[in-house]
């Protein structure tokens, strides 16, 4: 059985939420999140930034429990966020789009694993898109509301 593979999406803007969150403010919020990931990954504990060209940033990250990570992440303005886990393979995408009534998504994508939920090695059936949702569905909407809540306090133009 292949890794799992799965992507969430979620409105970044429903109904009655405010503040609006602008595509800029978004994005600057996802360029955060690559550099002060402990912000927004409650199991990431700490993160040292190796190198950052503006559109690449090699980061290694410290999981709670210990493990580290050495993760390239590319940046797309505006657009795609790619994080490759170097030592697993797992690349995580965040992803900003547009529904089909023009409202701002984003979207996280996990290929060839997601962190911590694997069933390869146990031969279990593929978990329910339900399922998979209930997994990674949090994450977006905790980035979502860090966000937001950044643009309340002022850290976000």
């Amino acid at each position: 059985m292949s890794k799992l593979s799965f992507a969430a999406s979620r409105l970044v803007n429903p109904p009655g939420v405010e503040p609006v969150i602008t595509e800029a403010q978004l994005w600057t919020g996802l360029q955060r999140k690559v550099r002060f990931p402990t912000e927004f990954v409650p199991v990431i504990t700490s993160c040292e930034v190796i190198n950052d060209t503006g559109s690449k940033v090699v980061r290694s990250v410290v999981f709670r429990g210990g493990a580290t990570a050495r993760e390239e992440v590319e940046l797309h303005e505006y657009t795609i966020a790619y994080f490759d886990m170097l030592e697993t393979g797992i690349r995580i995408t965040n992803v900003v789009s547009y529904d089909e009534e023009d409202r701002l998504v984003l979207t996280f994508s996990f290929a060839g694993g997601i962190p911590g939920y694997d069933t390869s090695a146990s031969g279990a059936a593929r978990p329910s898109a339900k399922e998979l949702n209930k997994v990674i569905g949090p994450g977006v909407e905790h980035t979502i509301q860090t966000i937001r809540k950044m643009v309340v306090d002022g850290k976000l133009a």
